[in-house]
C-alpha cells in the first residue's frame, strides 16, 4: 500500500468501526463469516484486518483453539483494535501484503476482507497469500459490496478512487498465476467473494 493510502487509513482509524460498521452492517459481517468454510483451520490470517472488525465473528465461528493472526499496514488501525478479546497466541502484526512476515505454508487459511483493492501489486499480494498457505488451504477475498458497488463507493474518496477489484477474468488469471485452483467467484449486490485452493494450481 502506498504512503497516501496508509495515511488515508491512519487518519481515519479513530471511530472507524462506529462510522463504517453500524449494527446492521455488523449483522451482515456475522452472516459473511457464517457462510465461510472453516474445516481443518487451526491458523488463520486476517489480512488487512484494520481494527479487527472481523475478529469477534471469527473467534465465535472458529472456537478457542484456532490461532488468528491480524495483519494490517496501518498501525493506527491496529491500535484501535487493542480492546478486542484477543486470546493468547493471537497476534496483531503491522506489515504489508506484498511481503508477509510469515513462513511458507504456515497457515490453513488467508481471509482478506475489504482490503484487496488497496494492495499496489495484486499479483504479488496473491503470490504471498498462496506462499504462506499450506497445500489445500484456502485463500478468500471478501467484501460486503459487489465489484460495481465497491467501484462507486471508492470513487467518492480521491485517495482510494483507483482501488478496484479485478474483473472476473483478471481474478481468475491472478489466482492461477499464484498457483491456486478451484477459484469460485460470487459477485452480486451486497457481496463479493473469491475463493481459491492453495498449492493445487
Amino acid at each position: 500500500m502506498s504512503d497516501p493510502q496508509r495515511a488515508f487509513f491512519d487518519e481515519r482509524a479513530e471511530g472507524w468501526e462506529q462510522r463504517c460498521y453500524p449494527a446492521e452492517t455488523r449483522a451482515r459481517l456475522a452472516d459473511l463469516v457464517d457462510g465461510l468454510e472453516f474445516s481443518e483451520v487451526s491458523t488463520l490470517l486476517d489480512l488487512g484486518a484494520g481494527t479487527g472488525v472481523l475478529y469477534p465473528d471469527l473467534r465465535r465461528a472458529l472456537g478457542p483453539s484456532t490461532r488468528i493472526l491480524a495483519l494490517d499496514i496501518s498501525h493506527a488501525m491496529l491500535r484501535q483494535g487493542a480492546d478486542k478479546p484477543w486470546q493468547p497466541g493471537d497476534l496483531r502484526i503491522q506489515g504489508t501484503a506484498l511481503a508477509l512476515p510469515l513462513a511458507d505454508a504456515s497457515l490453513d487459511m488467508v481471509l482478506c476482507f475489504a482490503a484487496f483493492p488497496h494492495f499496489s501489486d495484486s499479483t504479488q499480494a496473491l503470490t504471498e497469500m498462496a506462499r504462506v498457505t499450506r497445500r489445500g488451504g484456502q485463500v478468500v477475498i471478501a467484501h460486503l459490496m459487489s465489484r460495481d458497488e465497491l467501484r462507486e463507493h471508492h470513487g467518492r474518496h480521491h485517495a482510494v478512487a483507483r482501488d478496484l477489484l479485478p474483473t472476473e477474468a483478471e481474478m481468475q488469471d491472478l489466482f492461477a498465476r499464484a498457483g491456486m485452483s478451484s477459484l469460485e467467484i460470487n459477485d452480486r449486490p451486497g457481496l463479493y467473494l473469491a475463493r481459491g485452493i492453495a498449492g493445487c494450481g
